[in-house]
């Protein structure tokens, strides 16, 4: 059994079942950890969503911010965006089961595995990043209430928090608020100062980081130890690297034309499946 974790595939089909045959996936013994943005943007959400499906009992996923789109779309209406390629998607007939199977995943996975090594590590597994000012315990407890507010009323409450981010920090009193700070943070997330506040808009590399602003992973994450590690999608401007032993970025931007990316989380081996 090996568990394998995959970066942002975002309807990048062609380059995930390539991947797939290049790791020997094994559905009866292997596990996948998808670190969110399964579809959008890129040619094939559709057959990304049916594949995913198909072997969704070996399968772990987070969020991320286009599945939320794809979300909030389908439930409460959401405006279309120019980049989006989610019209087949839309339109299936079978796009409420997969709608139904996206809005019961997590914001925040984890779960202890065996290296290769035989000692044990705690994986956690999210889209963007983490704020670092919550603890491992707020995070569970966050995700739980995330999850049950949202499938309570999705037409509803996907409104009230799909990318309502005037909160830029957790100094709020509001569960809604720390609700929608919760989500946006953890599948948004690139930047933020020596505080924590997060700047959403920047969207770019390190190279072009504003004054006094620095990634999420340079400050002190209370939800991890040394001991475990982080892995993370969504910025593909980074090409996967973080220079931390313990927390791994995994978009490498197959949508624009780069790479999409396989790690073995027991020993940490990368596979590489060049965009076409």
């Amino acid at each position: 059994m090996a568990n394998y974790a995959v970066g942002d595939i975002q309807g990048c089909y062609e380059e995930f079942e390539k991947g797939l045959k290049k790791i020997k996936f094994n559905q009866k013994k292997d596990y996948l950890w998808l670190t969110g943005d399964l579809i959008n943007r890129g040619p094939d959400s559709l057959k990304t969503l049916e594949k995913i499906y198909e072997l969704r009992s070996r399968v772990h996923i987070v969020l991320g911010n286009h599945d939320l789109h794809f979300l909030a779309r389908y439930y409460s209406g959401r405006k279309k965006q120019k980049s989006d390629t989610l019209k087949e998607v839309l339109k299936d007939s079978d796009c409420k089961k997969y709608a139904e199977f996206l809005i019961k995943q997590p914001f925040f996975f984890s779960k202890k595995i065996k290296l290769s090594n035989g000692s044990k590590k705690k994986i956690i597994m999210v889209h963007a990043g983490l704020p670092h000012d919550l603890s491992y315990k707020d995070c569970l407890r966050l995700n739980k209430l995330s999850q049950k507010f949202i499938q309570k009323d999705p037409k509803k409450n996907l409104k009230k928090i799909f990318f309502h981010h005037r909160k830029t920090n957790f100094k709020i009193t509001s569960l809604q608020d720390k609700l929608s700070f919760f989500i946006n943070a953890l599948t948004r997330i690139r930047i933020c100062d020596d505080n924590g506040k997060i700047l959403f808009s920047f969207k770019k590399g390190l190279k072009d980081l504003p004054y006094n602003y620095l990634p999420w992973f340079k400050l002190k994450i209370n939800a991890i130890q040394e001991k475990d590690y982080l892995i993370f999608g969504h910025w593909a401007a980074l090409n996967g690297k973080t220079r931390k032993k313990n927390i791994m970025g995994l978009d490498t931007g197959c949508v624009w034309g780069n790479k999409l990316t396989f790690i073995r989380l027991e020993d940490k081996k990368k596979y590489w499946i060049k965009s076409s």
